[in-house]
């Protein structure tokens, strides 16, 4: 597309690239063979660095072995690996080296399994596992090293990813080699050990395609030779039967123009040869020879009908001396290239030399630590901000309670604010297994408090019109805070002496019973409907106040619908009516399962609040919520919003509440 021609260093890339350099490489340096220390976690590294040198002269003393941090290395170590064979089924997997001091150590198995014992400088061996260690330092023994002997393959295609091969500018035929890493020491060798990898296999492939050349060149040789005395021969003959000829100065130009074209088709004849030892003949250098040699007969055809046109004589002996020129010149030709190809494949010199070698750094590549680190957090805060804003995008909860009077008509009886202390409080409760907090008892002074006494008020008008003294709380979705209304709603109806208890009709997932002392799911509703445990034994005290009672979920049963529907649910709601003045049914998600749904049909006259999360559900979910429950003719008597923050507010037309503090004032006598 440039126009411009592809530049011979794209092929020498792809050689040094090449499995066969690389793999060289690899066994050279046995690469495939990982030793190193093992360090304590995430801070070891930095305290070896900074630990003791090694000194060689010093007698190596061994510590505590039984000590907790005896495994680890905490100075400056070394180890040098030559040889380490194992069964192909084990490579990849790690082994442990522990060095004893004095030369000697221990291999380990992946299991922790003893292998072999042995000393630096000496061949180790057992079973099926060789071993041989030329040179191992540690400051203070035992110190244990990580041994792994992986594959071949993965090894230089590892290699081949992280060395960057290039050119340096436009068709200079100029290569860079270059690789990063942490030991500077260690690329600086592996760089080198391609480069004259490289520069070797060069020389040996021009001295073997030299050997190959001479070897058809030798066998050709005594072929021209005898042409060439052949032809001198037949020449001398005619001299001898007839008078000297000597030719014009046409003639002779016609001789001359004839040896050079055969000299040309006799050397693309050695050349097409040499070439069909090493290409087939679809090959572009076949094939551009091929076309050459055309080219040469068809001028060697014109020339050939000049020299028709010369006298009988002058032709006999214009052809003779032809083929005594053509085969000297190519007899010379092919003596001078067999020497050359004799010096080639004696010789130690490719077409490609090293021009610098690599040297290790004095200090580390610039890694823009500071931009990296400001470029990370600009993108974290830019994807962190673009998925909350998708996520609001995909999922508009209500946030202002007066959009649920004008869409739904249920009235709101109730916006409850978020507690950051019950939030606190709950979290530490559940993470320390005790027993959950009432907001109502435990701290009464929250601003949550008075809306849950607002909820108290609206409770009791709707109680007289309806005239039942059975309430159902439920919510469209998990996690609105169900449990959490029933439970303070009971508390503070019990403060005004009604005789409350709280039946946790949610046998799925109910978690009423986290509230009781015990936090005992048994015995509960699932086994007082089966016959399995009494209404009496049941029922549990609220701790705080002995006003209310609570009937925990019980048994988790495979069928919790089919026992809502059954006729002892009916009889065990109405006995509770009886003895007491408020039944709150802490019912389960109206959406998930049909369980709210049942519980409104199956019971004559019961009261619906429905509770909403605020900025939680879309529309149309409240929509399905209040259609599933209206199907029954059981309507919803309002909602109580839940969980409302300031930062709803500006959602919701600015909706605020306002904290007041009674404060009263002892006189002491």
């Amino acid at each position: 597309l440039t126009g411009k021609n592809s530049s011979p260093a794209n092929s020498e890339i792809l050689i040094i690239k090449s499995r066969s350099v690389l793999g060289d490489t690899v066994n050279k340096l046995r690469m495939h063979t990982s030793a190193k220390p093992v360090y304590f976690p995430i801070i070891g590294r930095a305290i070896a660095s900074y630990g003791d040198a090694i000194d060689p002269a010093t007698e190596m003393v061994s510590k505590d072995s039984n000590s907790l941090f005896s495994r680890y290395t905490w100075n400056q170590s070394r180890i040098s690996i030559t040889r380490m064979d194992i069964p192909e089924k084990l490579y990849g997997q790690e082994f442990i080296l522990r060095a004893l001091g004095g030369g000697e150590y221990v291999l380990y198995g992946p299991q922790g399994k003893q292998l072999l014992r042995g000393r630096v400088g000496q061949a180790a061996k057992s079973a099926d596992i060789q071993l041989f260690v030329i040179d191992l330092a540690v400051t203070s023994p035992p110190a244990e090293f990580s041994l792994v002997r992986s594959a071949w393959l993965p090894v230089v295609e590892s290699l081949q990813q992280t060395l960057q091969v290039s050119e340096v500018g436009d068709d200079t035929g100029v290569v860079r080699l270059s690789l990063e890493g942490e030991n500077k020491t260690r690329i600086t060798e592996i760089v080198n050990a391609v480069a004259e990898n490289y520069l070797r296999q060069n020389v040996e492939a021009r001295s073997k395609q030299a050997e190959k050349s001479l070897e058809f060149l030798e066998e050709q040789l005594p072929e021209v030779k005898a042409d060439v005395q052949a032809a001198d021969s037949k020449l001398a003959q005619y001299r001898e039967k007839n008078q000297a000829i000597d030719l014009d100065a046409e003639s002779q130009a016609l001789l001359n123009q004839l040896v050079s074209v055969e000299d040309k088709r006799s050397g693309l004849r050695l050349k097409l040869a040499e070439l069909k030892q090493t290409y087939t003949g679809k090959h572009p250098a076949i094939e551009t020879v091929q076309d050459q040699f055309q080219s040469l007969q068809a001028e060697r055809e014109k020339l050939e009908s000049k020299v028709g046109g010369l006298p009988q004589s002058q032709k006999e002996v214009l052809s003779l001396m032809r083929d005594v020129e053509v085969n000297n010149q190519l007899y010379t030709a092919l003596l001078n290239r067999a020497q050359e190809l004799r010096l080639v494949k004696a010789g130690t010199i490719g077409n490609v030399r090293i021009i610098d070698k690599a040297v290790e750094p004095i200090r580390p590549i610039n890694s823009k630590k500071g931009l990296v680190l400001m470029l990370a957090l600009v993108l974290g805060a830019m994807l962190g901000c673009g998925f909350v804003f998708l996520q609001a995008a995909l999922r508009r909860g209500i946030n202002d309670p007066k959009e649920i009077e004008d869409q739904l008509g249920l009235p709101v009886y109730a916006v409850i604010p978020f507690s950051n202390w019950l939030y606190k409080h709950s979290s530490k409760a559940q993470k320390n297994e005790e027993r959950a907090p009432v907001l109502a008892r435990d701290h009464s002074g929250e601003i949550a408090v008075e809306a849950l006494r607002s909820l108290r008020t609206s409770l009791y008008f709707a109680q007289m019109e309806s005239g039942s003294n059975v309430i159902l709380i439920t919510g469209p979705a998990p996690g609105v805070g169900k449990s959490f209304v029933s439970a303070n709603l009971a508390y503070l109806l019990a403060d005004i002496g009604k005789r409350v208890v709280v039946v946790d009709a949610d046998m799925r997932k109910g978690r009423l019973h986290e509230f009781t002392e015990s936090k005992e799911r048994e015995p509960g509703l699932s086994q007082v409907l089966t016959g399995q445990a009494s209404l009496k034994n049941a029922l549990r005290d609220m701790p705080g106040d002995g006003g209310i009672k609570i009937l925990t979920s019980g048994q988790i049963p495979p069928n919790p619908s089919e026992l809502l529907m059954r006729e002892s649910f009916s009889e065990l709601i109405a006995q509770l009516k009886q003895d007491f003045d408020l039944v709150i049914i802490d019912a389960p998600p109206v959406l998930a399962v049909t369980d709210a749904a049942v519980i409104a049909a199956t019971l004559p006259s019961i009261v619906t609040f429905l509770v909403v999360r605020a900025g939680a559900h879309p529309l149309a979910e409240l929509q399905e919520t209040v259609q599933r429950m209206s199907r029954n003719n059981r309507k919803i008597a309002g909602v109580v919003f839940n969980a409302y923050k300031q930062t709803h507010a500006k959602y919701a037309g600015g909706y605020s509440y306002y904290q007041y503090e009674y404060k009263a004032q002892i006189d002491k006598a």
